[in-house]
């Protein structure tokens, strides 16, 4: 995606973001977007604003956010770090788990009851509407035995209840391929690179976002010896 200068701008309408894009026309996908509102008008200006505005939100804050979260927990467990340093093999089986153990805190999108239903907490009604919890699934101890127990190793066999942090069913994340490669490249090049990682303040002192995009602001650490 080309860079844009419009800040704030580009949440407003975007003078500079329209300048920006109409001088310099490519063929991203940012571009095809722009391309869509002109031509036909089959994007008005406020979906297009929407719409990048999403793109960079989803596919960039989150897949930052949950690297910044699974190298945190990873330096919590020095000696699962001291694993994937010595087989980043392991890498790709590390993320299932940092996905399921630190994945979102909660769906940012609430979903509608198409039929009744029966919970241990008691019963929801069709047409009722909730807000799913998706880390509450991925620490439920029927699907993950001692799901507060975090394991690097806990997928390799591919158990039959896999997480469910990029979603389920037609409410998938449409980017989860992408977001696995990117996570796993991201751990892999650390632990090859900078092996001797650790944190040098303790987990307690680091400091956390409030929002939606929930990651640790700044985290003290060191890569020598």
């Amino acid at each position: 995606m080309p860079r844009c200068d419009g800040g704030p701008e580009l949440l407003t309408g975007g003078t500079a973001f329209r300048t920006f894009h109409e001088s310099k026309p490519g063929d991203d996908l940012v571009d095809l977007l722009i391309q869509a509102r002109d031509e036909d008008d089959r994007l008005s200006e406020g979906e297009l604003v929407n719409t990048v505005f999403s793109l960079i939100t989803a596919g960039h804050e989150t897949t930052a956010s949950m690297i910044a979260r699974g190298v945190f927990r990873l330096l919590l467990h020095p000696g699962q770090w001291a694993e994937l340093v010595a087989d980043p093999a392991l890498t790709a089986t590390a993320v299932e788990e940092i996905l399921r153990f630190d994945g979102p805190p909660a769906s940012a999108f609430m979903r509608r009851v198409t039929e009744d239903i029966d919970l241990p907490s008691g019963s929801l009604g069709a047409g009722t509407v909730v807000m799913p919890n998706l880390n509450a699934a991925n620490h439920d101890p029927q699907a993950f035995p001692e799901p507060g127990r975090f394991d690097i190793h806990r997928f390799v066999h591919h158990p039959p209840n896999p997480h469910v942090a990029f979603g389920y069913g037609p409410h998938r994340c449409l980017a989860a391929s992408l977001a696995r490669v990117e996570l796993t490249e991201a751990i892999r090049a650390l632990v090859t690179r900078r092996p001797a990682l650790r944190l040098t303040a303790s987990p307690e002192s680091v400091t956390w976002t409030d929002g939606l995009v929930y990651r640790p602001v700044a985290m003290q650490v060191t890569t020598g010896g």
